[in-house]
């Protein structure tokens, strides 16, 4: 996740002087969201933390409902939609193209968003929903790379979903160790 930029300040007063973006907005409630939990979300708090009036909030969202339906589409468009077109683009063989997608689940560290929400979707049935819109996607657009390996589509399934699994989760369980998950050899977990 991006974190929010600089903004800038009045030298005298040491009041910010520029606006904040939605972006920063959108970024600075992920960042919350991601470290505790959809309740921490709250315009005050996240005004705050950019050194900013909450009236600035108002300029980009009607309320903290629409922050949280764009935080989910942003899940939705950052952290699968984006991932799948990216693959899609990529014209290399298969297994490139799985190592490809494993790298940049990995970069974007989308475990840790994945985490938030599903964690959020145990309180809240529309997200409960949504989580399984998005794992069932996910595991369609695994499975569909997949379908040239020839195997049969029960197989293919489970494959896919180990893959989702795996990679999506991987880098918050193991996270202490994150160094092992950089030396990992790719090729030998696509093989399993």
């Amino acid at each position: 996740l991006s974190l929010v930029g600089s903004i800038a300040k009045d030298r005298a007063s040491g009041r910010p002087t520029g606006r904040v973006s939605k972006r920063d907005w959108l970024d600075k409630a992920l960042e919350v969201f991601t470290s505790s939990g959809v309740d921490a979300v709250r315009v005050v708090d996240l005004a705050r933390q950019l050194n900013i009036s909450k009236s600035g909030f108002y300029w980009h969202f009607r309320d903290r409902a629409e922050l949280l339906e764009e935080m989910k589409l942003y899940w939705i468009d950052e952290f699968s939609r984006q991932f799948m077109d990216d693959v899609h683009a990529y014209e290399g063989p298969l297994r490139e193209r799985l190592v490809s997608l494993i790298r940049a689940i990995r970069a974007k560290e989308s475990g840790k968003l994945d985490l938030a929400f599903t964690s959020w979707a145990q309180t809240d049935p529309s997200v409960h929903d949504l989580v399984k819109r998005v794992r069932d996607m996910r595991i369609a657009f695994v499975k569909e790379l997949l379908y040239t390996t020839g195997a049969s589509d029960k197989e293919l399934t489970s494959r896919a979903k180990l893959f989702v699994v795996y990679f999506s989760w991987s880098d918050v369980m193991f996270e202490p160790n994150a160094f092992e998950l950089a030396d990992e050899d790719l090729n030998t977990i696509l093989d399993i």
